[in-house]
């Protein structure tokens, strides 16, 4: 009777928990829909307006739906709000082209984005600034990336009290060969390259010479851009640049401004009379607070235009889009690469080839661009997706722009392009394949005294079983496979980049990565620029001159999308329910800062990649 009552109420909560998520989704699809319906069907912007950029949370490629001013500025999920580059850049056009806007906002509120996504933004500002515009950034506080981006500004403001980070670049890596060895987890790792250096935290206890090296180059080219852009900015010689960052000059707000890095320090309140003045008066005498009367308040108050907003104006909408009957579409390619279907932030060899052929088979796209941002992933998926590639330029023309990092599979896939764009500070190459395996054997029995036993109809009917040695015929069986993509990599990009020999690809590959700049010079890619020059390019390439925009993958039903969140973990989906719970043990065992360490390797199950192993983060 017990257990009658039990299910009966399990039930009963259930049906609330579903009635009451799905009242959710309900009022944030109506609200989204009547947000958009009285946006959409008037002009929301004023004279005397600026466009206000709010940079926090994370920079992706594009943004994801439900994280873009669903319900204000919060969304309905936990996690942190998106801003999308594709959205940011347009709107900064818009801007520059609507006799609305004054200028630009730059608020500086904590924010991640990668190298090259700070580049393709601070050049649309610059051409921007350029048009005769003003930009004004404001932050309590700077580092390394929020500096570069302020450099666009024609003027730089911090908090009176604020902070300054301005030291250089580093990139460190935790190495876990030494918590593998105390756990008796065996990593078995299979490579081709000396650069390959995905797999060195699981094998050694520091960077490898290669590996430090590549980084050295990397940090070095990097740098180079961040310096030259703060020397004209503020100009600052370059060598002064670096005197400053060596010798520690700016480290509070008034260093900071002392040596020439900040403009003005000012409070908040501060800083919005300062755009009062540039927006509302223009030069006038502002009236007193006294004698402004209750009616006459608005007039007096900032017009901060918000992307999302400038973007949905009527006014704005139509002056983007193109009146020819010709199409370019765009396919966003951002994440790992898998088999099978991508996700919001992965790369799928399934939907990505779907996307690819119905973008083609549209009778109105002339040509494609395929903006690529991803580590790679797995080597069978990158090599379908380039197959498709290949395929479609013999009809339609394809050209490729990297973001943040096309690297490994990234790079496979970008290598089928016609012609092929990089940003400066695009980490790219990585021309390289490792397989990896793991032995938890010793684990389990000495940790958990867990032990496994097993069945076979053949040999080797178990070979990368994570619960027993790996012989020596195993392991070279393994090797060969892994030396065979590796040769199939470098024949790919012989044939997409058209190298004539192919000692040229061997020598600038073995795995190692490459700044934009440099692959240029190595003919990795054609061309510096970002997505601008890309369709430019391939509206040359198409002969045509006038042409409409469309985007792929189309955004995903806001309801399928809240059901995803909810679908299931994706370690166990990746690797099996078995593997993932042998997995979550170890990360248990290990305690909070080791399995943190591991769940940068668990996320991979055993096979052979063409991929960085953890992002290249330098700060």
């Amino acid at each position: 009777m017990k257990s009658f009552f039990k299910n009966i109420l399990s039930t009963v909560i259930g049906m609330l928990i579903a009635s009451f998520v799905s009242i959710l989704v309900f009022i944030g699809v109506i609200t989204l829909i009547m947000h958009g319906m009285s946006r959409g069907s008037s002009s929301g912007v004023e004279k005397n307006s600026f466009l206000d950029i709010r940079l926090r949370g994370q920079i992706v490629e594009k943004h994801r739906p439900l994280d873009f001013q669903l319900l204000g500025d919060r969304s309905i999920f936990s996690e942190d709000k998106t801003l999308g580059l594709w959205e940011l850049t347009r709107a900064v056009e818009a801007a520059k082209k609507d006799d609305r806007i004054e200028g630009i906002v730059l608020e500086m509120r904590g924010f991640e984005a990668g190298w090259a996504t700070l580049t393709a933004l601070h050049d649309k500002l610059e051409e921007f600034k350029a048009g005769g515009k003003w930009i004004y950034t404001y932050g309590d506080s700077y580092d390394e990336k929020s500096y570069y981006l302020a450099t666009a500004s024609t003027k730089i403001f911090l908090e009176p009290h604020g902070e300054i980070e301005f030291n250089g670049l580093s990139t460190s890596q935790p190495f876990l060969k030494g918590l593998l060895d105390k756990l008796d987890v065996e990593a078995r790792v299979f490579r081709v390259g000396k650069f390959k250096a995905a797999v060195e935290p699981l094998i050694l206890e520091k960077m490898s010479p290669e590996n430090r090296k590549q980084n050295e180059e990397l940090m070095g080219d990097l740098w180079a851009t961040f310096r030259k852009s703060v020397s004209v900015s503020q100009k600052l010689d370059e060598k002064r640049v670096d005197e400053i960052a060596a010798g520690l000059l700016a480290v509070s707000a008034e260093q900071a401004k002392s040596v020439g890095l900040i403009h003005e320090l000012a409070f908040e309140d501060e800083f919005e009379d300062q755009l009062k003045a540039l927006t509302i008066y223009k030069g006038k005498t502002p009236p007193k607070e006294k004698s402004i009367k209750s009616d006459d308040k608005d007039e007096n108050e900032l017009r901060a235009v918000s992307v999302s907003e400038l973007l949905r104006d009527s006014k704005t909408t139509s002056s983007m889009t193109g009146k020819g009957p010709k199409k370019i579409a765009i396919l966003f390619a951002e994440g790992e690469i898998g088999s099978g279907l991508g996700g919001r932030d992965s790369i799928g060899s399934e939907s990505f080839r779907e996307d690819l052929i119905e973008a083609k088979e549209d009778e109105d796209v002339a040509a494609i661009v395929v903006r690529i941002n991803s580590p790679g992933g797995d080597a069978l998926a990158s090599d379908v997706i380039w197959r498709e590639m290949m395929k479609t330029d013999e009809e339609i023309p394809i050209v490729v722009s990297m973001g943040d990092v096309a690297a490994s599979g990234g790079y496979y896939m970008a290598s089928a392009g016609r012609y092929v764009f990089a940003e400066p500070t695009t980490i790219t190459g990585s021309i390289g394949v490792f397989g990896l395996m793991f032995n938890t054997q010793k684990f389990f029995k000495n940790k958990a005294a867990v032990n496994f036993d097993r069945v076979t109809t053949h040999p080797y009917a178990d070979i990368g079983d994570s619960n027993r040695p790996m012989t020596d015929f195993e392991a070279k069986s393994i090797q060969g496979q892994v030396n065979r993509v590796y040769t199939r990599f470098i024949d790919v990009v012989q044939e997409g980049r058209g190298y004539e020999k192919r000692e040229d690809i061997e020598t600038i590959a073995e795995g190692r990565v490459w700044s934009g700049t440099r692959a240029l010079d190595l003919g990795l890619v054609d061309e510096l620029g970002g997505m601008d020059k890309a369709i430019k390019k391939a509206a040359e390439f198409a002969e045509i001159n006038d042409y409409k925009i469309e985007l792929f993958p189309k955004d995903t039903d806001p309801l399928m999308m809240f059901l995803e969140r909810f679908s299931g973990d994706a370690v166990e989906v990746l690797v099996g329910k078995q593997t993932a719970a042998r997995l979550h043990a170890l990360n248990a065992l290990a305690g909070p800062v080791g399995g943190a360490l591991i769940d940068q390797t668990t996320k991979l199950k055993p096979g052979i990649y063409t991929r960085l192993l953890n992002d290249v983060n330098i700060h």
